[in-house]
């Protein structure tokens, strides 16, 4: 049984504690429907992604040449970055040093109908993960598609939100009209 004094302590202690965000299961939903950003992403899309309701998407304008998407609070150049997706195209990683990386970053291989490419956790200075990236090439390597959610919404599974990102970009940024 426990005393007024404790019950009390008790109380407070629970009452100080903030419960942790609801988990936000829902699907990002078509990540090119308009209206978009850097020319190709969604607005409502990496408003889910990332909770921001108002951000500053800082990219390339065009869809048929897109190579990278910032999404931030602010266009301040020390505001750190919510999401970032680049295309490189040619590639300057090989795929060894990405198979390397997946091996070093602890990450977890794409599902084969992916194709190539891994998805891993972003830690901080205590290891805890705080975010997640994928990263999808094509076979020989040419081209590199990242998907990087340093701080994405509360609740949500930032590393299924990055492969869902990667899954759908894949195909359009990876097409051979583009080359």
């Amino acid at each position: 049984m426990l005393t007024p004094i404790a019950l009390a302590a008790l109380l407070i202690t629970a009452g100080c504690s903030s419960p942790p965000p609801p988990e936000d299961r829902r699907p990002l939903g078509n990540i090119t429907t308009e209206p978009r950003e850097c020319g190709l992403i969604s607005h409502d899309v990496i408003a889910r992604a990332t909770g921001l309701s108002d951000f500053y998407a800082d990219g390339t304008e065009s869809a048929g040449n897109f190579t990278y998407c910032m999404i931030k609070r602010s266009p301040s150049a020390s505001e750190p970055a919510w999401m970032l997706i680049e295309l490189r195209d040619p590639s300057t990683d090989t795929v060894q040093g990405l198979e390397a990386r997946r091996v070093s970053d602890k990450g977890t291989s794409l599902p084969k109908e992916m194709g190539p490419g891994f998805s891993a956790p972003i830690t901080d200075k205590d290891g805890q993960a705080v975010g997640a990236y994928a990263l999808a090439w094509t076979p020989d390597g040419g081209k590199l598609l990242s998907v990087r959610i340093a701080r994405g919404a509360p609740g949500r599974d930032k590393r299924a939100d990055a492969i869902e990102f990667a899954r759908q970009l894949r195909p359009l940024l990876f097409s051979p009209s583009r080359s």
